[in-house]
């Protein structure tokens, strides 16, 4: 518990996500006023479930497995940003990826019901990923080249928004370039 007094936005993060599984569990409100899917989200302007969405699980191994890798990633992050960078970053990551995300499903999958933390977390692994780049070059691709592959692999899965991961790691890569352009000048 110590740890978390280092990383206050992470720690608050955890647990609102753990506070919003707990009201959904107790059927206060359900998953799908939460969710997000090109349908509620743009056709019908509910732009507030880009947000909601990214707090929103159902399971508890898909929270457990998300909040493990918020603390693991987002602790890193935060501490190597500081706390206002970093929750501009995980802003940025939460709106831009989810609107995408919602975007890209207008042609296929309108109804798909996004839901997670895990686009952020990847915009987050996408933010080390081209800090570490810019600073190692690629050997530091080599450390989170197992949460790539497994990032691949989990595309296959009918239950998850690979799309939204990918949202998510690309504007965390973009944002990363952006931190280290800024900061090096």
């Amino acid at each position: 518990m110590n740890d978390f007094k280092n990383i206050p936005v992470t720690a608050i993060i955890i647990l609102l996500n753990c506070l919003v599984f707990l009201v959904i569990n107790a059927k206060n409100i359900s998953v799908e006023k939460l969710g997000s899917s090109y349908i509620s989200t743009l056709q019908d302007k509910q732009y507030y479930r880009v947000i909601s969405s990214a707090f929103t699980h159902r399971e508890v191994p898909h929270l457990l497995m998300n909040m493990y890798s918020l603390y693991n990633i987002g602790s890193v992050i935060e501490k190597m940003l500081g706390t206002g960078l970093y929750i501009i970053a995980y802003i940025v990551i939460m709106i831009v990826g989810g609107l995408l995300s919602a975007r890209i499903h207008k042609i296929k999958t309108p109804f798909t019901l996004s839901i997670g933390a895990s686009g952020v977390i990847c915009g987050l692994l996408g933010i080390y990923m081209a800090v570490a780049f810019m600073a190692i070059g690629f050997a530091a691709i080599r450390s989170v080249l197992p949460t790539i592959v497994l990032l691949l692999l989990m595309t296959a899965s009918k239950r998850i928004d690979s799309i939204g991961h990918f949202t998510g790691l690309l504007m965390g890569i973009a944002l990363g370039f952006g931190i280290v352009f800024f900061y090096r000048m």
